[in-house]
């Protein structure tokens, strides 16, 4: 079983004492900036002058000041960007105004556990990553609540990165739902495998050859959309909330002796063999060295891919689905 860390567990006395910089103010900077504030946490935004988020920065009282102003003020910066922009901020604003006993938090694994960031020996490499969205992170905060978190230390030259990673923490609500310790390359590649297999490679996929094969057996493709798609919310929903065997008995028992009678024939052991290539190429790091070229020469896969996607049959069922749905609002037509 996983260890957990509560609020019992972690002093904020220790992130209290810090001089922390946030760079970037996306949705998880953003969280994680008002609520180190409100935690009492000596907090700097490190943006670009040309930056459009200062301006929301400043209204919301925090302090704004250049990525390398903010490092040159911080003994913790504070990393949740973007994979692909990482190395080159480390390399600009990060790496020249480190010194040894300084400390560096990411909020995704990925740039340390592949090698494009290589932190130097004397500091302390922490990970705390919220298993939910910023706008979530920031509202649970706020009624007193908390998300769950990911907590690893990848280097502790100081001997004190894990209670730093924990006052962090608890500095962002995160101990008072529970931190799961875990490891730079578990968190990452999990996550990665966790994309590809199941969320965004998966599903998707499994959702097209559902509509394909309802449409080329002749069945209307709004009816297909409705069955194939448009329903997944419900049943996630209910996976969520109760759990996947939960979610089988609440559909229906028509549904739930189909699920059991289907399921396993159609997502057999051969679908899970190449479940484990997916994750062998993911652990190798060839999956990454592939992403990191096509992203290095201008995206052509990853442009091929997005157009195969979106010109798809079910995207313009989907449009014309979702006109019939007022409820989902104006941003989905």
């Amino acid at each position: 079983m996983a260890e957990l860390f509560y609020d019992d567990d972690a002093d904020l006395a220790v992130v209290q004492g810090r001089n922390v910089a946030v760079l970037g103010y996306g949705d998880q900077a953003q969280a994680h900036a008002l609520s180190l504030r409100d935690s009492g946490v000596d907090v700097r935004v490190g943006l670009e002058e040309t930056s459009p988020d200062r301006a929301d920065a400043e209204a919301e009282g925090l302090r704004v000041v250049t990525p390398y102003e903010a490092c040159e003020e911080s003994d913790l910066v504070v990393l949740l960007g973007s994979d692909q922009e990482l190395p080159n901020l480390y390399g600009d604003a990060i790496e020249p105004n480190l010194v040894d006993g300084d400390s560096v938090l990411f909020g995704r694994g990925f740039a340390v556990r592949y090698g494009y960031v290589k932190p130097r020996e004397g500091v302390d490499v922490l990970l705390v990553a919220p298993i939910e969205r910023g706008p979530v992170v920031r509202r649970e905060f706020e009624e007193g609540r908390g998300v769950p978190m990911l907590v690893a230390v990848e280097q502790d030259p100081s001997g004190k990165a894990w209670e730093l990673a924990l006052s962090y923490a608890k500095a962002i609500g995160g101990t008072r739902a529970g931190a799961i310790k875990t490891t730079f390359t578990e968190a990452v590649e999990a996550e990665l495998f966790g994309e590809q297999a199941v969320l965004c490679g998966g599903v998707p996929e499994l959702v097209r050859s559902g509509f394909e094969t309802l449409v080329e057996a002749g069945y209307q493709p709004e009816v297909a959309y409705l069955e194939c798609l448009h329903q997944l919310k419900q049943a996630v929903d209910l996976m969520y909330e109760a759990g996947l065997a939960e979610q089988c008995r609440a559909w229906s028992e028509t549904g739930e002796y189909g699920a059991y009678s289907a399921g396993a024939y159609l997502l057999d052991d051969a679908v899970k063999q190449r479940m484990r290539l997916v994750l062998r190429a993911i652990e190798a790091g060839s999956w990454t060295a592939d992403f990191v070229a096509d992203q290095q020469t201008g995206a052509p896969r990853a442009n091929e891919f997005r157009q195969r996607s979106e010109s798809h049959p079910i995207e313009e069922t989907a449009q014309d689905m979702r006109r019939l749905m007022g409820w989902l609002g104006p941003h989905h037509h």
